[in-house]
């Protein structure tokens, strides 16, 4: 077969997205008991970036981070359910892809606010998660009788979600999502290059592999939760949020058994994303396909005796997430670069190997030439934020006086982590401590290490204005329940047709 993407100049772009992956969830990140060839595959044939950290700690305003390439507290959305503002929705790199040419495609879980933008998106197939949401997936499961298995369990029910799937394999919402891309790839008709962003809602808990995926990996071999005993009580807003929750009720065999289910969805999403690349070489894309993949954050998994992630904390496991591009003909296959990259330095690279010119405003830059030793003036340090105060109700303690504003930079060796209203912070040895379990905050023998972290961080935050936020939706409620197609067709866009019962018009079409 004639290879298709060759014969154009500009290469198709695919991006592939996970949900709550940390980085050390993958054989080619060192994990010796995990099954994850398919992503082992895109390292082999691309670059690893070893050190790749998000913006946010939580979905929307670090997925909202990849969208324009710029830090939260630039595009207004630094929390869950806040949404992106409308002047931000139009400077997105898709729009900058689509202006020049571009089709572009999304599939799977975007987390946008408003569900379908615009964000320069000219296809639509969306769902909202793992969560009981008004999407296509919902629409699928009911036309097929299925709806409410998905949250059902066959046998036992551990604590925080963790059982087998009742639903089989194939109708699971990952293995739908990736029968969705494929059917997109195969119906690409190669008139225009494209971007198609497929993005997974697992490993995200609940932790509810089905058959097969649930006894993949036994809890006795997995890696254990590391913590050290007392570590918490000098860390106040963890402390209340461990006791709020419940985690430190948590045995180290429930925790085990968390993981080896967790990892079980990680090789699900693995088997899809092996359909995809399938699909690419099937048709002769491969190799003028660009392919990233990369997470909006991590999980804790038990470390630091604490689950799922939160506002306030900014531990490698939950802010330092897989970062993988393959593109021979520019990034060097099997290469690892340890240098700090942000997940804002995805879009811009994106344009780079497009040939489009970024928005003015957006901050990331371009990781072409950084594994080969090509850029000189690359960052030494990575930086992430969240603003607990604009949304109450969202990921921290329930206490409003424990809520703030919480800053983090990190080099190579180490990380501060700044709460400015709560006379508090973290410092820690990565080189020493690379588990993060002691921190050095109030030690005098770092005093001069503090204080060179926290002039990092001054700069990072004099760096970004932080003009505005974003429009407020006080709940995941609300955003679940919002219809997923827009109310009036957007011209331009066209909504993918629904598998189920409901309404089936397209915008655009």
């Amino acid at each position: 077969m004639e290879d298709l993407a060759m014969s154009r100049q500009r290469p198709n772009i695919l991006w592939i997205t996970t949900d709550e992956q940390r980085f050390d969830c993958l054989g080619c990140y060192g994990n010796p008991v995990i099954h994850t060839p398919h992503m082992d595959r895109l390292a082999h044939e691309g670059v690893r970036f070893a050190r790749g950290y998000v913006q946010n700690p939580m979905c929307m305003p670090s997925r909202m981070a990849l969208m324009t390439g710029r830090y939260c507290s630039e595009h207004g959305c630094n929390i869950n359910c806040v949404g992106l503002p409308p002047h931000e929705q139009q400077h997105t790199f898709m729009q900058a892809l689509q202006d020049a040419g571009y089709v572009t495609a999304a599939i799977g879980k975007m987390h946008m606010m408003p569900k379908w933008g615009p964000f320069g998106f000219t296809y639509l197939d969306l769902v909202e998660g793992k969560a009981d949401a008004n999407n296509q997936y919902i629409e699928y499961l009911k036309a097929r009788g299925l709806d409410g298995l998905q949250h059902q369990a066959k046998g036992p029910v551990g604590p925080f979600g963790t059982y087998t799937q009742a639903l089989p394999v194939e109708h699971t919402i990952d293995a739908f999502i990736g029968r969705r891309a494929v059917r997109w790839l195969e119906r690409y008709d190669n008139q225009a290059p494209f971007f198609l962003w497929v993005s997974f809602c697992n490993p995200h808990f609940p932790f509810d592999p089905p058959e097969p995926y649930d006894t993949l990996y036994d809890p006795d071999e997995v890696p254990g939760p590391v913590w050290r005993e007392g570590e918490l009580e000098a860390k106040p807003p963890q402390r209340q949020l461990q006791r709020e929750r419940g985690y430190d009720r948590l045995t180290e065999r429930e925790l085990r058994e968390i993981i080896a289910h967790y990892y079980g969805n990680v090789t699900l999403v693995d088997d899809q994303i092996g359909r995809l690349l399938e699909t690419l070489e099937r048709r002769g894309l491969l190799e003028g396909t660009m392919i990233a993949f990369t997470s909006d954050h991590g999980d804790l998994l038990g470390d630091h005796h604490l689950l799922h992630k939160s506002g306030v904390t900014f531990y490698d496991v939950t802010v330092r997430v897989p970062y993988i591009i393959r593109y021979p003909p520019l990034f060097t296959p099997g290469t690892v670069c340890d240098a700090p990259v942000e997940s804002i330095d995805l879009p811009a690279t994106t344009l780079d190997v497009a040939g489009v010119d970024p928005p003015p405003a957006m901050q990331g830059r371009s990781l072409v030439g950084l594994a080969e030793g090509d850029i000189d003036d690359w960052r030494e340090d990575a930086f992430s934020e969240i603003d607990l105060r604009l949304n109450p109700r969202m990921h921290g303690p329930l206490d409003p006086g424990s809520r703030d504003y919480v800053a983090m930079v990190c080099t190579r060796e180490w990380k501060y982590v700044h709460f400015p209203h709560l006379g508090y912070g973290e410092l820690y040895d990565l080189v020493n401590d690379p588990h993060e379990l002691t921190n050095l905050f109030t030690d005098p023998a770092y005093a001069d290490v503090l204080a060179e972290m926290q002039l990092r961080l001054l700069n990072r935050m004099m760096d970004n204005q932080r003009p505005y936020i974003g429009a407020q939706t006080r709940t995941f409620k609300e955003h679940y329940q919002a219809d997923h197609r827009p109310p009036a067709p957007i011209p331009g866009v066209v909504y993918a047709p629904s598998e189920g019962p409901g309404r089936t018009h397209s915008s655009g079409e």
